[in-house]
């Protein structure tokens, strides 16, 4: 059930989280497709390789738009990669980089598609020590 739109944010945020000199550019692609619609207040589990565990999540608000999202990216048993939607259009996405159960990257978006600050925990704390943000207001 992963959607185009979830790989390519995925497979951009990795790619910043692992060089962070990428986000000296702000532009996020656009989603080739509007964001799925489900029926109101469900969930929808998949296990995309077979192995008997869920490792993406979709939850639905109530009139049907995707409010969240949750990914097991990095295949560990528990989910790592969340995306928050509101009224259907993606805001912010927290990663758990690190599989500590913790997240450690944080990245707000304007128009579900450009970076609008970038924020990482490079320290374990919890807390953001590194933070970039970008000329769209």
């Amino acid at each position: 059930m992963r959607t185009p739109r979830v790989v390519l944010i995925s497979a951009t945020i990795l790619a910043c989280a692992l060089l962070p000199a990428a986000f000296a550019d702000s532009f996020m692609p656009a989603a080739s497709q509007a964001a799925p619609r489900g029926a109101p207040n469900s969930v929808v589990e998949s296990d995309s390789t077979g192995s008997g565990v869920v490792d993406f999540r979709v939850y639905y608000d109530p009139r049907g738009k995707v409010a969240r999202e949750e990914m097991d990216y990095f295949h560990r048993g528990r989910m790592d990669t969340f995306y928050y939607y509101k009224d259907g259009e993606l805001e912010r996405v927290e990663i758990d980089s690190r599989g500590t159960g913790k997240i450690d990257i944080w990245v707000y978006l304007v128009d579900g598609k450009f970076v609008q600050r970038y924020e990482r925990d490079t320290t374990g704390s919890g807390k953001p020590d590194l933070v970039r943000a970008f000329g769209v207001n």
